[in-house]
């Protein structure tokens, strides 16, 4: 009994020594195995600073809106649904810099394309309700809202509307969206906020094609004010210049300050991909110039940009309409 028992004891000190032995070669590899090229390259990246969940204080969140429903509602091409995870896929390639090694960053869906296949309006009713939860919890936070077509712009409009007394938008655009059609789609986003609102609205446009706006679409809003810098007037800095200090006089403690980018309103040169291209676009030094005076306005509460439009089917395959707006933001955030 005693010969077996030993036995028995031997075995077992033996199987400890094994699984000692197989934990420390586990432990090892997992603390000292060096990581390989890919996993340098994420840790690099600004991927490895997105968080899968929103924490106490996010520092940039990207609430993304992948349904471009309303831009074929307008008769647009469809593929804008696709641009919220085709933009961020290329963004989170970027490298960190000094500046942003602290930062926490967050994505977060808001809308529903199946929602709207069903109900267009009840499901931008829904949408706003989302965003306005998203406004509320990180309202500390630089938002980017992703599109999508620029229909979604105004779900976020109505969310701000209920925090805002006085709501502000420089839209960046070929088109202004102002269109007075009965059915809401991509076009028809301002008016219908301004119809909405009951606090005050300024529509500030940037870079309009005269060619591409109908008279009724350049009608007056029922309510809100609304103000044109052609395309062609970019050329004299003075106007743009005339055209922010303007906006400057109106922004307030209780004002919410948006920078709308439509991308059809970058040159088609470096942004081919969206609905509708432009022969006559923005450079890019007119954009970057346009957001300085953007982040120079007395605005109280963090940075609230929006893109839309883009339409990765029609972009290239090095990304170039992605990689455009990308490193834009990039040099934003």
């Amino acid at each position: 009994m005693m010969n077996h028992f030993t036995e028995v004891l031997s075995v077992q000190s033996k199987f400890d020594n094994v699984i000692k032995v197989y934990q420390w070669n586990l432990y090892y590899f997992m603390t000292k195995q060096p990581i390989t090229q890919s996993q340098k390259r994420f840790q690099d990246s600004l991927a490895s600073l997105f968080r899968p969940q929103a924490s106490s204080h996010c520092d940039f969140v990207f609430l993304k809106s992948s349904s471009d429903v309303g831009v074929q509602r307008n008769g647009g091409r469809n593929g804008a649904r696709l641009a919220p995870q085709s933009f961020l896929s290329y963004f989170k390639k970027m490298s960190i810099r000094p500046s942003l090694e602290q930062k926490i960053f967050y994505e977060l869906e808001v809308s529903s394309e199946a929602e709207e296949k069903v109900d267009f309006p009840a499901a931008q009713k829904q949408e706003a309700q989302r965003l306005l939860q998203a406004v509320q919890t990180h309202k500390d936070s630089f938002l980017c809202h992703l599109g999508g077509g620029h229909d979604h712009i105004y779900p976020l409009l109505t969310a701000l509307g209920h925090e805002y007394k006085k709501v502000i938008v420089v839209n960046i655009d070929a088109h202004a969206d102002t269109r007075t059609d009965i059915d809401s789609h991509s076009g028809t986003p301002f008016r219908q906020f301004a119809d909405e609102y009951s606090g005050q609205f300024h529509l500030y446009q940037v870079g309009l094609l005269e060619f591409a706006n109908s008279l009724s679409t350049l009608s007056p809003l029922k309510k809100g004010q609304s103000k044109i810098l052609w395309r062609h007037e970019l050329h004299q800095a003075e106007k743009l210049t005339a055209f922010f200090q303007e906006i400057t006089l109106l922004v307030d403690a209780t004002t919410a300050v948006v920078f709308s980018l439509d991308a059809d309103a970058v040159n088609g040169a470096e942004m081919p991909g969206v609905s509708a291209v432009n022969g006559d676009g923005l450079t890019r030094n007119e954009l970057n110039e346009i957001w300085k005076l953007y982040r120079a306005l007395p605005f109280a509460h963090q940075p609230i940009v929006g893109i839309y439009e883009l339409n990765p089917v029609y972009d290239t395959l090095s990304m170039l309409s992605m990689r455009t707006l990308s490193t834009f933001l990039y040099q934003c955030i």
